[in-house]
């Protein structure tokens, strides 16, 4: 059993550095653009953390399974 949580724990906390990294790099992206509206913009899509992003994916999920 304890070779089955190694493995998913790692799958778990692999998930949330991609998705920090690519949020890193999206910031980037942001700070490069020229105009402060479109920069503004960029910046608040990109703020959404990993736990808000799994809430707000469980439940689309949860909407789908109940129609």
């Amino acid at each position: 059993m304890k070779y089955l949580i190694v493995p998913f724990l790692l799958a778990m906390t692999g998930c949330e550095v991609l998705y920090d990294a690519n949020r890193d790099k999206i910031g980037e992206y942001c700070n490069s653009l020229n105009n402060f509206d479109d920069r503004n913009a960029c910046r608040k899509r990109n703020q959404t953390s990993y736990q808000e992003y799994v809430q707000q994916r469980d439940q689309v999920k949860q909407g789908k399974s109940d129609k």
